[in-house]
């Protein structure tokens, strides 16, 4: 993606921002849309205390508190995913920013020979699991809107 694309997508993401604040009466703060644009530079998955210490490296004066809140917002606004991949960190929950995200399922990859660290997150979208969904809604007679699917393993010798 070139870099005038790049900027019309965080200008998106920002009026999303600003539109979803107005909505529920938040404040419009300038520290949510620098979180922000932190979260949607990223090409990968983060949790709070990563992303804390990239602010404090950059010399934001930003909270942790800031942060996990901002995070709730996000969340709510639809900008970013959470994920549980039941690593062993400090801050459980793993994110991703969502918005120009199309619908994929994760592969993670621990490290040999440790208790659930995460060497790997690999990412993938499979045909196959449309059909899935397809079947299931079917059977049920229901609307699936989203799902989300993870495998665990180690890399083979």
């Amino acid at each position: 993606m070139d870099s005038v694309q790049k900027e019309k997508n965080v200008e998106q993401i920002k009026d999303v921002l600003r539109q979803y604040l107005q909505e529920k009466g938040f404040r419009n703060t300038p520290e949510r849309y620098t979180i922000l644009e932190e979260i949607y530079s990223l090409d990968h998955h983060f949790n709070v205390d990563d992303l804390y210490l990239l602010m404090m490296q950059k010399k934001y004066h930003v909270s942790k508190a800031t942060i996990y809140n901002t995070i709730e917002i996000f969340l709510d606004a639809g900008l970013i995913r959470k994920h549980q991949f039941g690593e062993k960190t400090l801050s459980t929950s793993s994110y991703e920013k969502s918005y120009f995200d199309k619908q994929h399922d994760h592969l993670v990859i621990y490290k040999r020979d440790s208790d659930k660290e995460i060497a790997e997150i690999i990412e993938f979208c499979d045909p196959r699991i449309q059909g899935i969904k397809q079947s299931i809604e079917d059977a049920f007679g229901v609307n699936i809107n989203s799902h989300s699917l993870y495998f665990y393993g180690t890399k083979k010798d």
